[in-house]
């Protein structure tokens, strides 16, 4: 359930609670659901990499020195899924924070009309004739 919040009309800190929930909650399963893929498919890649390697190797399709080039580099592969691992959870960390100020934020203007966090409240000008 999408929240229009041009009209979003909160009283109490219970009713604060909820929406941010429903929010964050909201913000989290369309990340995953994004991303939930991304990171098994590079490791289930870099395995399948290993195993041929290993393959190759002990059926001599390739040098011992090859396999070792080519493993060092699945290896490099595997250390930089797990720096994107940490970069996206960062990322989503971010994308929660701002959920929460944007909900905040457009709770103090519908109350208020101050805009206190203009990039993420971005109120639709009245239409004018």
């Amino acid at each position: 359930m999408s929240i229009d919040f041009s009209t979003l009309q909160v009283d109490d800190v219970d009713s604060l609670v909820s929406v941010l929930e429903q929010q964050l909650g909201d913000t989290a399963t369309d990340w995953w659901n994004a991303n939930k893929t991304v990171v098994p498919g590079y490791l289930r890649s870099l395995a399948e990499a290993t195993i041929q390697t290993r393959t190759a190797l002990a059926n001599h399709q390739i040098t011992p020195q090859a396999a070792d080039m080519i493993l060092h580099n699945q290896e490099l592969a595997f250390n930089q899924t797990i720096q994107f691992t940490k970069f996206m959870t960062l990322a989503l960390g971010q994308t929660l924070l701002n959920t929460v100020f944007q909900v905040v934020g457009w709770v103090i203007y519908n109350k208020t009309g101050v805009n206190i966090a203009p990039n993420l409240v971005q109120p639709t000008p009245p239409a004018t004739s």
